[in-house]
């Protein structure tokens, strides 16, 4: 069984200027699904969960948990939001990508490809000049290239973190909302002097804020887009040995670790969000907070003096 690779999502189709991947296909089709799904469930919210309602509240509860750990418990109530959709939609993205269907379904189309022919006394061959040293000269024959076509699915559905764009569109959205974040807290010239503390780490706190960006997007991308060809190539190694119940036991071992990967790997996207984020508003909450302390006496010395 012959396995093609492609890193790039295939293209399907065109709406004006704008290439309709299968990737992109399949990210709207998820976000659907997230968006109606809660919303059922959210409107006939009851006091005695039921299952659905029960699945839902654990996964709010578990990031809300997770980022009060990280945030505190204040600035969690402002990051649930942003934080709660980036792992809801990358957990159920992930999982998209081991439906039935999906980067199977599709339709075929051949590509021609260039390979070079073993050299044969039968076909012409064309002398190459090689290497020159003076009056000497090497020449050598050699086989042109031999152009042939192969047949390749392109398929409907393609997993959404199994394409760079998706990953790179996220991890940018990421990195604008620390910005604002870190702004918002300290002020255009707080932000800066927060980079510059002390000031010669300036140039490496800046490249460290972008590079969040490449590490960000390549590590969601890389460990999903492994996994699809690692299963890919169990499938095909598990229907290549036709023995008792290794072509099913096989791809099911790695099927469960693909579950437990994808899992993981939102929830380390959307940590590193709120973590990035509580770095860049370091010691805002504490000034608040010292503000808060402050005020508090003020107010009760007023209201004895009134008394």
């Amino acid at each position: 069984m012959d396995l093609h690779v492609e890193i790039a999502a295939e293209k399907l189709f065109k709406i004006g200027p704008l290439a309709v991947t299968n990737s992109m296909l399949m990210m709207f089709i998820v976000m659907a699904l997230i968006i109606i799904g809660f919303w059922l469930v959210a409107r006939n919210m009851q006091e005695v969960p039921g299952r659905w309602q029960g699945l839902l509240e654990m996964i709010v509860g578990f990031i809300l948990g997770i980022v009060e750990g990280t945030a505190g418990r204040k600035a969690s109530r402002q990051l649930i939001p942003l934080v709660g959709g980036i792992f809801i939609f990358i957990l159920f993205a992930n999982y998209s990508g081991l439906l039935p269907g999906v980067g199977t379904i599709g339709t075929w189309h051949t590509e021609s490809t260039e390979e070079a022919a073993v050299a044969s006394p039968n076909r012409a061959q064309v002398p190459v000049e090689v290497a020159s040293t003076g009056s000497t000269t090497a020449i050598v024959a050699v086989q042109p290239a031999e152009e042939t076509t192969e047949k390749v699915l392109v398929p409907f559905l393609r997993s959404p973190n199994a394409d760079i764009n998706m990953t790179l569109a996220m991890a940018l959205v990421t990195f604008t909302v620390v910005q604002i974040y870190g702004i918002r807290a300290h002020g255009v010239g707080g932000r800066i002097k927060h980079l510059a503390s002390p000031v010669f780490l300036f140039p490496i706190e800046v490249v460290g804020e972008f590079a969040r960006i490449v590490s960000l997007s390549a590590r969601l991308f890389g460990n999903i887009f492994a996994g699809e060809v690692l299963m890919a190539v169990m499938v095909a190694m598990a229907n290549a040995v036709k023995i008792a119940i290794i072509p099913v036991a096989l791809p099911v071992v790695f099927l469960f670790l693909e579950v437990l990967f994808g899992s993981i790997q939102a929830l380390v996207f959307a940590l590193l969000t709120a973590i990035y984020i509580t770095l860049a508003t370091a010691g805002h909450d504490e000034h608040e907070d010292e503000h808060e302390h402050d005020a508090a006496p003020a107010t009760a010395l007023a209201g004895s003096s009134g008394d």
